[in-house]
């Protein structure tokens, strides 16, 4: 689904991704693990076209996007669906509102079938009959579950999640992490999911690419990451900082 070649970006003068080689194979999950600003969210924005790469390749089911005009990425975006940190909510809107709206801007005029697209996708998340509700009335689990539901509403071939735990409790991130597996088998879409959370990363990954220092340093099952002893690898599931002062 996704192919990532020697993709490089510096912000400035700063070097962030410094050569990412990565596969996502067609139903997976593959969750990016890192720490806060290895780029994680930089990586995935890449697979929307949000980010122009310094140099290096994209490639989302066989097309190359790297350097396709804004006007073709509409093509690739209604493939790859993104929820955002904070769920991008419009705050003026209803959550009905809200989800209709991309169907509305895809040219979708049927009253009834915005309806029940929408109710379809709010029974996905869990959150049957809420329509009415504005965004100021929901909790930061719901906001999530809601942007999730307009990000499935399209219905993708692929669903990027940017850090769809940050800023939830314990109980909620969990909610959220079963929900990301329970779609992925319903929808029998991919999934990549970037986060530092390692409770998300076990339970919603097929497969987990951890980013260091701009590039993939491991690839490979959940359970090969637990049983390495490589000490970045460690360090970093057991959250230590290697700091001995």
């Amino acid at each position: 689904m996704i192919s990532v070649r020697q993709l490089t970006k510096n912000l400035g003068p700063q070097p962030v991704l410094r050569g990412v080689d990565l596969e996502v194979a067609s139903g997976q999950t593959c969750v990016v693990l890192g720490r806060s600003g290895s780029g994680k969210s930089v990586l995935l924005k890449h697979f929307i076209g949000l980010f122009q790469p310094t140099s290096g390749e994209v490639w989302i089911e066989g097309e190359e996007i790297t350097h396709l005009p804004e006007r073709k990425l509409g093509g690739i975006r209604k493939k790859v669906g993104m929820l955002f940190q904070s769920g991008a909510l419009f705050d003026s809107m209803n959550v009905a509102e809200n989800l209709a709206f991309p169907l509305r801007e895809a040219g979708v005029k049927n009253e009834k079938e915005i309806a029940e697209r929408v109710a379809e996708a709010l029974e996905m998340v869990d959150l049957a009959g809420e329509q009415k509700k504005m965004p100021e009335k929901l909790s930061g689990g719901m906001r999530k579950r809601v942007g999730l539901a307009r990000t499935i509403i399209g219905r993708p071939a692929c669903l990027l999640y940017d850090e769809p735990t940050t800023g939830l409790d314990p109980i909620a991130s969990d909610s959220i992490n079963h929900l990301i597996r329970r779609l992925q088998k319903r929808l029998r879409v991919t999934s990549v999911v970037v986060t530092h959370d390692m409770k998300t990363a076990f339970t919603t990954a097929d497969r987990i690419a951890f980013l260091h220092e701009g590039r993939i340093y491991f690839h490979g099952t959940a359970d090969a990451l637990r049983a390495s002893q490589d000490a970045v690898i460690t360090d970093f599931i057991e959250g230590r900082s290697g700091d001995v002062s």
